[in-house]
């Protein structure tokens, strides 16, 4: 049987390493993107921090709790940023919207402290040139060992599948040939599915996966075999199948930056170094994960 660079795509996709203790993820995630001005990244982190801040000076002062957790892609756009929020519905999500509006527009603590950190909100600088927001749904029948302790997860992959119209069905039977591999092989690799409903197209699908290092990816290079031979006979038809039901797929690896999460009290319990690391002062070189990219690739180029 042979491997095709396709299916090689699609395994890369759908791989994912395992964690620790069992964590059910959340039922709704919001993804924000936010194109931010070139040379502005930096300013930007210092700005989302504040609003971080805010986030837990609300929940101190009786409000309910919003979390979040910003990243930054060191593959794609690295002048984005981007964050993750969960919610147990849309419910709470939209509740969460007019929460958060009524506690910058309303006087109160919550108002005070924000303009304490940034000033007014007038006459500040807008550091972005686009944001878009998207939320998926948990798919729980397209997800496999999705629940996992996140505590520790330094990055972020989300893998984006555009199904083609009128192939949602194959797209299920795409995903539970897979899983049924994976099982085959008794596989520990985890994914949970999400189901885009708003600020998307129709029938789109979102992989996602916190991983504790990047080492947990270079399975790939291991895990192909086992896959084509879990597949036997079966493998030409799956590729088959996977070339009629899904566009072109997209994927981001995001890094976390703690300055700008607000996450639960439980991350800190687990890693208290990585998420309670201080700003850098203003006058200190930038030290984002997507400027250090920036300058690794720049330090590649001139050595060729």
């Amino acid at each position: 049987m042979r491997k095709t660079p396709f299916l090689l795509s699609v395994i890369c996709l759908f791989l994912f390493a395992p964690a620790a203790a069992a964590q059910a993820p959340p039922k709704v995630l919001v993804f924000d993107r936010e194109e931010i001005k070139p040379g502005k990244f930096r300013d930007h982190v210092r700005e989302s921090n504040h609003f971080a801040r805010v986030l837990a000076k609300a929940e101190e002062t009786g409000q309910p709790a919003y979390h979040r957790v910003g990243m930054s892609p060191i593959a794609g756009n690295t002048n984005e940023a981007a964050y993750v929020w969960f919610f147990d519905s849309l419910d709470a999500w939209a509740r969460s919207q007019q929460d958060i509006e009524r506690w910058l527009s309303t006087p109160g603590p919550v108002q005070t402290y924000f303009e304490q950190l940034t000033g007014p909100l007038r006459g500040r600088e807008d550091l972005h040139t686009s944001q878009r927001s998207t939320v998926g749904v948990l798919h729980a029948p397209l997800s496999y060992n999705a629940g996992r302790d996140v505590t520790k997860a330094r990055y972020i992959t989300v893998t984006t599948f555009r199904v083609k119209p009128g192939h949602v069905g194959d797209f299920m039977r795409v995903a539970q040939t897979y899983i049924g591999a994976m099982r085959k092989m008794k596989s520990d690799h985890h994914w949970a599915m999400y189901e885009v409903v708003g600020g998307g197209r129709d029938s789109v699908y979102l992989a996602v996966t916190p991983m504790e290092s990047l080492a947990e990816m270079d399975k790939l290079v291991t895990s192909g075999g086992e896959f084509v031979k879990a597949m036997g006979e079966d493998l030409d038809d799956f590729e088959e199948l996977i070339a009629k039901t899904i566009d072109p797929s997209e994927t981001t690896i995001y890094a976390i930056n703690p300055h700008m999460s607000f996450v639960p009290k439980r991350f800190h319990e687990a890693d208290r170094a990585f998420w309670g690391r201080p700003l850098p002062p203003d006058d200190a070189p930038a030290a984002t994960t997507a400027s250090r990219a920036h300058r690794t690739a720049g330090r590649r180029r001139a050595q060729r």
